[in-house]
This record gives C-alpha cells, sequence and structure tokens, in this order.
C-alpha cells in the first residue's frame, strides 16, 4: 500500500470518525444532560429530606420500638387501599420507619412511622418527594418500558460517541502525552476542542464504567440480554436478591407477620439498616429482606414466605457467582454507595464533567462549522476496515437496541439519499 493510500485511507477514517461522533451527540446531548441532573438530584435528595423535614424523618429515642406488624398497621390505614412497596427499618435509634407505596401516577409515596410509639408522623409524594421522583425520572418514568429503551438508546450511542471521540482526539502530531493537556491559548475552534477532548479523555474510562453499570437496570438490555445470558452460564445471583423467580408456598393477600422476619433476620446475624420488599408473583407471593451496606460484599438477603414468614432463602456474598458480583458491584458504583460519604462527591463531579463536555463540544462545533451548514462530513464510499467491522460487530451483539438504531438510521439515510436523488433528475 502506497503512502497516498494510507493518507486518504487515515482522512477517510477520521471523517467517518466525525460523522458518527457528530450523529451520537445529536442524539445523546439531551440524554446525558438528563441523566446527569436527575441522577445528581437523586443523589442528594434523601440529605435534602433530611434538612426539609426533620419532624418526619427523625424521632425521639425510647427504650423500646413497637411491633413492625403495629407500625405498618399505622401506615397503611393514613394510605388506605394503597399497595405497600417496601419498608425501611433505620438501625438509628433517632430515625423514623420509612413505608413506601406504589401510587396510581407510578411515583412512590413514603409514609414517615415513629417505631418507638407507633404513630404516623406524616407522607411525602409527588414533588415534595425528591427520593421518589428524581429516582423515577432517572429510570424512564412516566414512560415505562418506552422510557428504559429510550435511555438504553441514549446509554448505547454515548458509547459510540466516546469511542469515535477518542478516535479523533488521537495525537498524530507528535505531541504525545501533552495532547492530554489543553492548548489555552490556542483561540477559536482549537481552544474549545480541546477543552472538549481533553477532559473527555480523562473520563472516558469512567464514563463506559457508569454506562455498562446503568444497563443492568434497563427493561430490555438487563432483562434481555443480560439475564439469559447469566441463566444460560449459571452465573444468576440467588433468589434471595431477585435474581430469580419466587417460590413461595401460597399467595397472601395480606403481609404476614413483619416483626417474626425481623426477629429471624437479626438472630441470622443480619445488622444494619433493613429493607423489606414485597415480591409478588406466581406461585405466590415473599418477602425480600436486605441488610442495606455501603459495599455490596457486605450485604445479606433473606426470601420469606409472606404468609407464613417461613424463609425460603438465605444469601451472602458468597451466594453470588462471578457475574452477579460484578453486577451488584457496579450497582454500588453507580449509586455512589461504594466510596461511602464521599462517593456523593465523586459523582456530582463526574456529572458536572457530563455537563462540561455537552457545553464545549457544542461550542467547538459552532466555532468551526461553515456558516448555514451543520459542517458534518458526507457519508464514506470507501468500505469499512476489517477491524473497524469486527469492533461493529461485538458491540452490536452486545448492545442490540444499538443495532436495530443504526439499521433504521442507515435505511432513513439511503431513502433520503434517494429521495434526494429523483427530485434532482426530475428538476
Amino acid at each position: 500500500m502506497d503512502i497516498d493510500t494510507q493518507l486518504q485511507g487515515g482522512r477517510d477514517m477520521r471523517r467517518r470518525a466525525w460523522r458518527w461522533h457528530f450523529l451520537a451527540a445529536l442524539l445523546v446531548i439531551p440524554f446525558v444532560l438528563w441523566q446527569s441532573a436527575t441522577g445528581t438530584l437523586y443523589l442528594w435528595s434523601e440529605a435534602w429530606v433530611d434538612q426539609r423535614h426533620p419532624d418526619l424523618r427523625f424521632v425521639e429515642p425510647a427504650p423500646r420500638q413497637v411491633s413492625l406488624d403495629v407500625q405498618l398497621r399505622a401506615a397503611r390505614d393514613f394510605q388506605p387501599g394503597a399497595k405497600v412497596a417496601n419498608v425501611l427499618l433505620p438501625v438509628d435509634p433517632a430515625r423514623s420507619t420509612q413505608v413506601t407505596f406504589a401510587a396510581a401516577s407510578g411515583l412512590p409515596l413514603a409514609v414517615f412511622v415513629d417505631p418507638h410509639r407507633g404513630v404516623v408522623l406524616g407522607s411525602l409524594e409527588g414533588a415534595a418527594w425528591p427520593v421518589g421522583w428524581t429516582r423515577s425520572l432517572h429510570g424512564g418514568w412516566p414512560l415505562g418500558d418506552a422510557g428504559s429503551w429510550l435511555l438504553e438508546l441514549g446509554a448505547c450511542w454515548t458509547i459510540v460517541m466516546v469511542l469515535s471521540g477518542l478516535y479523533l482526539w488521537w495525537p498524530r502530531d507528535g505531541r504525545g502525552w501533552r495532547a492530554l493537556l489543553p492548548r489555552l491559548r490556542s483561540g477559536g475552534w482549537t481552544f474549545w476542542r480541546d477543552l472538549h477532548a481533553c477532559v473527555a479523555v480523562w473520563f472516558s474510562l469512567l464514563i463506559v464504567l457508569f454506562l455498562f453499570t446503568a444497563l443492568p437496570w434497563t427493561s430490555f438490555w438487563g432483562n434481555k440480554v443480560l439475564l439469559p445470558v447469566q441463566q444460560a452460564l449459571g452465573q444468576q445471583g440467588p433468589r434471595a436478591a431477585g435474581f430469580a423467580p419466587v417460590f413461595a408456598g401460597e399467595a397472601a393477600t395480606e403481609v404476614g407477620s413483619l416483626q417474626q422476619m425481623l426477629e429471624q433476620a437479626r438472630s441470622r446475624g443480619m445488622a444494619g439498616d433493613l429493607m423489606f420488599t414485597m415480591v409478588d408473583g406466581p406461585p405466590g407471593s415473599a418477602v425480600s429482606l436486605r441488610s442495606v451496606a455501603a459495599n455490596a460484599s457486605d450485604e445479606r438477603y433473606l426470601l420469606l414466605d409472606r404468609a407464613n414468614a417461613q424463609v425460603l432463602d438465605d444469601a451472602g456474598w458468597s451466594s453470588f457467582p462471578l457475574m452477579a458480583k460484578t453486577v451488584a458491584t457496579g450497582v454500588k458504583l453507580h449509586e455512589a454507595d461504594y466510596f461511602g460519604r464521599s462517593g456523593r462527591w465523586v459523582n456530582t463531579a463526574f456529572a458536572l464533567a457530563l455537563a462540561w463536555l455537552c457545553v464545549t463540544g457544542t461550542m467547538a462545533w459552532w466555532r468551526r462549522k461553515p456558516t448555514r451548514s451543520l459542517g458534518v462530513p458526507p457519508p464514506s464510499q470507501r468500505p469499512w476496515p476489517w477491524w473497524l467491522r469486527v469492533l461493529a460487530l461485538v458491540g452490536f451483539l452486545v448492545l442490540p437496541l444499538l443495532a436495530l438504531s443504526a439499521a433504521l438510521l442507515w435505511l432513513a439515510e439511503n431513502a433520503w439519499a434517494h429521495f434526494a436523488n429523483c427530485r434532482s433528475k426530475r428538476a
């Protein structure tokens, strides 16, 4: 291959990378800004509620607590007819018990009960309960599965944007490691391009990590891709952690004794805050009980029959196979639990970096684009190199929604080109 052919191939690849980087940015900038904002608000929502509603979140400790069943009954009387989703029992005696109900709007509603006196302190719902609405918006509410699909598409195309951006940034002018530092005196387009590209490179690995730790929550990739792979490889997590179907004895319309479940959990060594989650499904109903901890390896799970509080499964970290451990650890990283209190600051800084990339990338494009044009390179007529085909095939196999959306874009682009060609011939 002569030098001219190599140079032409390099220029063609840069145009191709720039085109896909731009198209991906059009799709994902709204997604990145939305997820960064809702995710950051969720990180700080618990602290905000503590400051805004201390009368609901904190109580005067007493020597003894009333039965958890009495607390739940008080909450249900306060919200008659509503379905209990979960119950959070803090280990701190100065904190209230939190009973979360599934509201008709799809947003959760929280009722707070004094665990020492068994009286309801009040409730929060809608805009007043940011813990609920920020998490719901971050997960695709109010569109349901459709919202989850859109968020998954955004994650897929963000990966494309990161990979194509790394190719565009890769120094070819002999700067070496200095390409990691922005040229602040360059001015114009180069100034904004470096402010965008350098920060993007610094955070590129973290961006991809965050995207993949979010995918297990999605309705398509998490349920239709990851779960079947885990089942086929024998890497599915324990039933108690919600990774397998529930096989309870009999369906129960009412929750059995949560106090009995609590006593069983404590007798089995489950410490710290406890989360009771109601699990429905054939052939029965159950309660999943989790000890809440910063690290996934420190958490413990019990699965109990909702009708008679019989233990169906008891699982700790050793019960998780490698793939399930990886997923659980990724969830903790994504939710900023892994690094304790500093985790919220780390994830907030990351969200601000993502917003920075959106702003500087838009400015770089604006300063570079020709007048009255988007400045997108035309599609390449040269065949894809073999390594790019392999990379695309791997990406499409791992991310089926990316393959589907890329096929739709290709069809739309060809249809538009055909339409434009027909119009020019008529003219």
